[in-house]
Parts: structure tokens; sequence; C-alpha cells
């Protein structure tokens, strides 16, 4: 079982057959959309239909992060920035491909965790309030950005902040292909670090939902990641030698 989980899944048939790189990436990507959108969705919405609280992990310095409207353009950098990360930075061979579909696999296995966590232990998001004081004063283009953002979801599904986390994981990797562009590499991480704490200024997580959402790579690396990169590399020995 732990075998198959490290090794190239079977879902990926269809990508692996793509012959450029921009028809693998959007083959990935569109797999992973089918298979990510709905389990966060519904969890979200089932969350926001039962309205439970088992932990409320509010703390003063949560109230005190003052709300700034402007700051949700850097929020959605997740999915205009982070989420198309490897359409320029994945390397364009065998190795590059193979190590994109692991990330998108340790991305399905962090989502499933997370959406399992979100059940268990449901926390409302009801800082929310303070956002929603401001919308009087909200410039029109930020005010249709949280609009939309409210309309798909609901105040729930806290932490780890997935937010966080899965842009954290596209960062990493786009480090580690960026090993020979430190400018690139600098670039990217202290883009995380913003988008990060946007998540506390656009009144969408609580500061715990920030740490655990970036601590739970951790063990994903260490028990997924890493073994499944292990497993290339004794792959590629194994070509080598015969």
């Amino acid at each position: 079982m732990r075998e198959k989980l490290l090794d190239i899944w079977p879902i990926w048939k269809f990508t692996i057959a793509r012959k450029t790189s921009i028809g693998f990436l959007l083959s990935m990507a569109a797999i992973n959309s089918l298979i990510l959108s709905p389990s966060y969705l519904i969890t979200n919405h089932i969350m926001g239909w039962r309205g439970t609280t088992a932990l409320d992990p509010t703390t003063s310095w949560d109230l005190a992060v003052p709300f700034m409207a402007w700051t949700i353009v850097i929020y959605l950098s997740l999915f205009y920035f982070f989420y198309p990360l490897p359409l320029i930075s994945m390397p364009d061979n065998k190795r590059g491909r193979q190590e994109a579909l692991i990330m998108s696999q340790s991305l399905i296995v962090l989502y499933a965790v997370s959406n399992i966590w979100f059940v268990i232990c449901p926390a409302e998001v009801h800082i929310r309030s303070q956002a929603l004081e401001n919308v009087d004063t909200m410039h029109p283009v930020f005010l249709a950005m949280f609009e939309g953002l409210w309309f798909m979801d609901e105040p729930y599904n806290a932490w780890p902040s997935l937010h966080v986390s899965s842009a954290l994981l596209f960062t990493l990797f786009a480090i580690r292909w960026w090993k020979d562009k430190p400018i690139r590499q600098w670039a990217v991480g202290i883009w995380w670090i913003l988008m990060a704490l946007s998540i506390l200024t656009t009144k969408q997580h609580f500061i715990l939902d920030m740490i655990t959402g970036a601590l739970i790579i951790v063990p994903l690396w260490k028990w997924q990641i890493q073994p499944s990169l292990d497993r290339l590399d004794r792959e590629s020995i194994e070509e080598v030698a015969s």
C-alpha cells in the first residue's frame, strides 16, 4: 500500500501521454481540479450548514490584526500565481514531470487530510465580521473580489489553512526547480510569506490556521514527498545500471 502511494499513480496516464509541457501541466491541473475543488467545497458548505465550532482559536492578536481590503489581491494570488507556478518553474524533462506528479499527489493527500480534520474539528472564522463591517468603505473592485470569495467560501475549513499549505507546497517545488536562480527563489519565498500574512489581514483565517498550515507540510514532506523523490533516484540509478 505504501509503495503504491509513493509511486506515480494510475490517474496520471492521460497526463503522462501528453507530448508538450503545456499539455502535460494543463491536464495535470484539470485532474487536480476535478478531485480537489469538489472535496473542499462540499466539506466547506457542509460545515457551514452544520454551523458548529469544536475549537475557537481566537487570540487577542487575531483581533488586533487590522483589516486591509487591498490585500485580497495578494490573498487571491494562490489561484493566479502559486497554482500556475509550475508553468514557469518545472524543468521540461522526464524528471521534472515526475516531480510535478509527486507534487500533485502530495497536494491531493494534503487536501484529504485537511478536509478530514475540518470535519473532526470545525471552527467558524467569525472574525470575518471585521471585514463585513468595512463593506461600505471598500473600493468597488476589492468589494467585488470579497463578494465573489464569500459567495464560494463559507467561513469554515479554518485550520490548518489550505491556502498557506498548498501555496507552500508549490513554493518549495519551485525553489527546488530554480536551484540555480537565487533571485527567483527569494522572490517566490517572499511572496509566499506575504500571501500567508494576507489570510490574516483579509480576516479569512486565524493565526493558528497560518501556523498549522505551514507546519503540516513538514510531515507531508518527510513521509510522502521525500520518500517519493528517493524512489525516483533509485529508479534512475537502476536505469543507468541496466
